[in-house]
């Protein structure tokens, strides 16, 4: 989950877009603002790190999403 908070608030220098695919505000969603689309796929090889840290990612609460720093997140997660 590190990882991913580093690469969505751009602290890892890599662009999001290559790994991740953020939901839109159209359906009303709950829960934080970096929500991340879930793709559906039926292969076991499309289930690498991207795919199976959205789900993860999604149930965090804004509170730990929107830790301003690496240090902050970790503590807020690992209280979860």
């Amino acid at each position: 989950m590190i990882e991913v908070y580093k690469i969505m608030t751009g602290k890892e220098g890599v662009n999001c877009q290559q790994f991740f695919q953020q939901a839109h505000d159209c359906y009303g969603l709950r829960g934080h603002s970096l929500k991340l689309f879930v793709n559906r796929s039926r292969l076991n090889c499309r289930k690498f790190f991207s795919q199976r840290s959205v789900g993860e990612w999604n149930r965090l609460p804004q509170e730990v999403v929107g830790a301003p720093s690496v240090n902050v997140f970790n503590k807020k997660a690992s209280i979860r």
